[in-house]
């Protein structure tokens, strides 16, 4: 087969791919967001049951979290909490009046300003094979050296980037190759940072970083002078504690709410959480 031949092999399949109907796209009569958008968040009886599924993923979910504050959501896997992270930026096709966004149906708002306006950062995100500094400038490619700096200082990688042979213009590789699972996680969340989003979700976007820094990030973000909505969905509790309230899923349901120092003293989920991965810790 011809170099020719394959050429056109590979238009043929972009041209089918550019045909495809997207399955989430815009109401006919879709609006904007009001502006500024300040990321207040609400569920009402949110219900989610993927294609083919006999139960669903999300059951008669309720919960308003307040501009600016940190939310941590943990449960065991499988328990919904990835599903709910990815209904927020409509990657899910939710149905109506059950999810709302500065009190807008998130339905009812164009695609391009919900997302906008929602920085996503899942476990795995994709690094380019260019410098760490175009990497972090993905998504504000005009975004001068100390906005640069002074996103990967609140995503906690900039004095290993200053370790770096070329610092900031160190090309780390295809995929990120040539960086560790949790600094390729620290740059994914400096790059969503640097975008300035009025509202954050972290989709177990720490896993690779060690608790105490990942206790760090949360904090800076929770205290910060320009404080964003932030959901951080973990498994590590320790982190997870520092956030303003925490919400336990099971089941696709919220069982329990409230900040570490309620829930610890309660006997339930959380507790077994957390004392499972302090023995965890113990034992290693």
């Amino acid at each position: 087969i011809t170099a020719y031949q394959r050429g056109e092999v590979s238009v043929d399949r972009i041209e089918v791919i550019l045909t495809v109907e997207p399955k989430i796209k815009d109401a006919a009569d879709a609006v904007e967001l009001p502006t500024p958008v300040i990321g207040s968040i609400a569920a009402r009886h949110l219900t989610y049951t993927y294609p083919g599924a006999k139960t669903p993923a999300l059951k008669d979910v309720n919960f308003t979290i307040k501009p600016g504050e940190t939310v941590a959501i943990v449960g065991a896997i499988g328990a919904g909490k990835s599903t709910l992270a990815n209904a927020l930026p409509r990657l899910l096709n939710v149905a109506p009046s059950q999810l709302f966004i500065d009190g807008q149906d998130i339905t009812e708002v164009k695609l391009k300003e919900l997302r906008g306006a929602i920085a996503y950062v899942p476990q795995e995100s994709f690094l380019f094979g260019t410098s760490i500094k175009n990497n972090i400038r993905y998504g504000n490619p005009l975004a001068e050296q100390p906005e640069v700096e002074a996103a990967a200082k609140q995503a906690q990688i900039h004095p290993e980037i200053l370790n770096f042979p070329q610092e900031y213009k160190t090309v780390v590789g295809e995929r990120g190759i040539t960086l560790s699972g949790g600094q390729r996680q620290r740059t994914a969340l400096a790059r969503a940072l640097l975008v300035d989003a009025p509202v954050l979700i972290l989709d177990d976007a720490l896993s690779s970083v060690d608790n105490q820094t990942a206790s760090d990030i949360l904090h800076n973000l929770a205290t910060g002078t320009d404080r964003k909505t932030v959901i951080f969905i973990s498994h590590q509790m320790s982190a997870a504690a520092t956030a303003d309230r925490i919400f336990v899923m099971e089941k696709g349901e919220i069982v329990q709410v409230g900040s570490h120092k309620e829930l610890v003293g309660q006997t339930g989920l959380y507790q077994y959480l957390w004392n499972q991965q302090k023995l965890e810790e113990l034992l290693h």
